[in-house]
């Protein structure tokens, strides 16, 4: 028996299969019901953006995620439920092959268990929810892993050509999917039965078509002086020092929840099995789980490493946990109780979850950090297209008017999307890249020189935004600053504040003045 057959054949009749298949379709369906009711995350109006500006390449992240949502909405219209419809399709094209990838090895039992982890583990959830870059990504890096899989365990040279597909459409979502190709550069030194592929031609094929697919990433950074490669590697290493290796330990227990985190660490640090064909399985998991997740604990030291990151390197490893799950488990009592409690109480928090966001709960107001829910994002961009019409009042007719958000992105991306026509303010909505700030797209999108002279509406939670020095220096005639409240089923969440400011100057023009 090959590696491929090891363990097939679980029967179809094996208890919880179909519990397990009726919560993931379940789960499924719960983001499909919200997806259209709660407010967009400052990220998704971000990308949303993207969209709006639709390119082959973007400064921070390559362009499959706008692409997406482009196809969402011009199917689903410009609304919450278009913007994210195709999270669905990723989410279940990355259990698909994680579900393909656990019948390789396993049986059909721990296959389903694995394609339910891949619905309901935080992680996993979220962006099937949320459409940001991570979505496609996870989707191909599963495809990525079950193709390779494929190459390794069943010595399939045609496997090769969906590893490069998988890895050249990952490249177009986030360049973190090269760590796959390194995750398999390593299985190959270190496992001898795969060492032979360094002598055929398949694998450098592979490489080329993925390369070929993400040649118009490679294209539009030629074209835009390589700053979007510049901003993902040496601008993120020059960052500000800071020690996170803690905040990634907490990333892993929040995206795998605590007990999945603890089955991971006791899979990978379990001894070899005496089984050549399970030895080589656990190899597998091994690498391609540790390899990734070492780059990102040794950047770790210096740096700071995001939530989201170290998410998709967990599919690796979610057969084995799957096999685990699947099993009596011997001795590990509390592990399956463990278990037990995470598959209730998970999707019961998501359920709450998503309910609050979306429509509140009955006695529990909402925080004050409204920039990092999507939480009246569609009130205070009303309340914004309201100031910008009476802002209009106090100009000439024809001057230009821009809205401005003095935070990093998030105002001004929220503000153009829940404004009554978005065509218009896409055009009039920008960042606070024009006084010295940093707000990545919008910096290309408003070249600071080319706002010469137009009047802004300032948009800031800190007043002190609208008050200081910089403002006063590129800008002529100012007006007051206004305090405005956002208010949501009667309940004030937080202030924010806004400031008319006349024939704006760009940074060279305010020095020469």
């Amino acid at each position: 028996m090959n590696d491929l057959q090891a363990g097939d054949g679980a029967p179809a009749r094996a208890p919880g299969i179909a519990w397990a298949l009726a919560l993931g379709v379940g789960l499924i369906l719960l983001r499909l019901i919200y997806s259209g009711f709660a407010d967009l995350f400052p990220e998704e109006a971000y990308y949303w953006n993207y969209a709006k500006h639709l390119d082959i390449g973007y400064l921070d992240h390559p362009p499959m995620v706008a692409w997406l949502i482009h196809l969402g909405t011009r199917i689903f219209g410009e609304t919450e439920f278009g913007v994210r419809i195709c999270t669905l399709p990723c989410s279940l094209v990355a259990s698909f092959f994680v579900y393909r990838s656990t019948l390789l090895f396993y049986g059909r039992r721990e296959a389903v268990f694995a394609a339910l982890l891949a619905q309901v583990l935080p992680f996993f959830f979220m962006i099937g929810f949320m459409i940001t870059p991570d979505a496609p990504l996870t989707a191909c890096w599963a495809g990525a892993l079950y193709f390779l899989a494929r190459v390794f365990f069943g010595s399939s040279a045609r496997a090769w050509l969906g590893v490069g597909i998988c890895l050249g459409l990952g490249m177009l979502s986030k360049y973190t999917i090269a760590l796959v190709g390194v995750s398999a550069l390593v299985f190959m030194v270190l496992d001898a039965p795969s060492r032979f592929w360094f002598l055929r031609l398949a694998p450098y094929g592979a490489v080329a078509l993925s390369m070929l697919i993400f040649s118009p990433v490679i294209f539009w950074n030629a074209a835009h002086h390589w700053i979007s490669f510049a901003f993902q590697s040496k601008d993120r290493v020059a960052e500000a020092r800071r020690f996170s290796t803690h905040e990634l330990l907490g990333a892993m227990l929040a995206l795998l929840t605590p007990v999945g985190f603890v089955t991971a660490a006791s899979d990978l640090l379990r001894s070899e099995s005496t089984d050549p064909a399970g030895a080589r399985r656990r190899l597998f998991a091994r690498v391609f789980t540790l390899v990734p997740l070492t780059i990102f604990l040794f950047f770790s030291f210096t740096h700071r490493v995001k939530l989201n990151w170290t998410g998709p390197l967990w599919l690796a490893l979610l057969p084995v946990i799957a096999a685990t799950l699947a099993s009596n488990w011997q001795g590990r009592r509390f592990l399956r109780m463990g278990w037990a409690v995470t598959l209730v109480v998970f999707p019961l928090i998501y359920v709450v979850q998503l309910q609050y966001l979306a429509k509140g709960l009955p006695g529990l107001g909402y925080s004050a950090n409204l920039e990092l829910l999507p939480v009246g994002w569609s009130e205070m961009g009303h309340q914004i297209e309201a100031a910008k019409k009476a802002a209009r009042l106090q100009i000439a007719a024809g001057e230009r008017l821009l809205v401005v958000g003095l935070d990093r992105n998030f105002i001004a991306s929220e503000a153009a999307f829940y404004s009554s026509d978005r065509n218009v303010s896409v055009a009039e909505t920008t960042g606070a890249h024009l006084f010295g700030g940093r707000s990545l797209m919008y910096e290309l999108w408003f070249p600071e020189k080319a706002q010469y002279g137009a009047n802004l509406l300032l948009v800031s939670f800190n007043k002190s935004d609208l008050e200081g020095g910089r403002i006063r220096k590129r800008c002529g005639k100012m007006g007051d600053v206004e305090e405005h409240w956002l208010i949501r089923d009667g309940k004030k969440i937080r202030p924010y504040y806004t400031r008319l400011v006349f024939a704006y100057q760009s940074s060279a023009a305010a020095v020469r003045k």
